[in-house]
């Protein structure tokens, strides 16, 4: 009787066809896949925080000593960087409570916030440089 309960067990076990392994397998891998996706994305989302923490500050910096005319252009500089830094910080919320069934989704968008604030950074950055010489 445990033996057939054994093999009952193992014949209602969900198979891979190609593979005749369990799916349970592929559900590990697949998972374990999105976790190190996730964390991958996640850090590369703080680094970029932080990136954006520090200009923040060297923006407060600059603009003890600044002209009106530049403290201006600094504080719309500013306020723009607290914008793109509130996006990153939701994207790094929802990359970590993302599911199997939204992370495809989740990761497309995180990976165009990505790419969109880091040129946004660059183009910011540039323009506070020039100003600034």
């Amino acid at each position: 009787m445990v033996l057939g309960s054994m093999l009952l067990v193992q014949c209602n076990q969900p198979r891979d066809n190609a593979t005749g392994e369990s799916s349970n397998n592929y559900d590990t891998e697949t998972d374990d896949m999105m976790d190190r996706e996730r964390e991958e994305i996640a850090q590369n989302l703080r680094e970029v925080r932080d990136d954006i923490d520090r200009e923040l500050e060297e923006i407060d910096n600059e603009m003890e000593n600044a002209s009106d005319e530049t403290r201006r252009d600094l504080e719309e500089a500013k306020k723009d960087l607290t914008d793109r830094r509130s996006k990153v910080e939701e994207q790094i919320d929802e990359v970590q409570n993302a599911t199997s069934d939204t992370w495809d989704d989740i990761k497309d968008g995180a990976n165009n916030t990505l790419d969109d604030v880091k040129e946004g950074f660059r183009e910011l950055g540039d323009t506070i440089e020039n100003r600034l010489d």
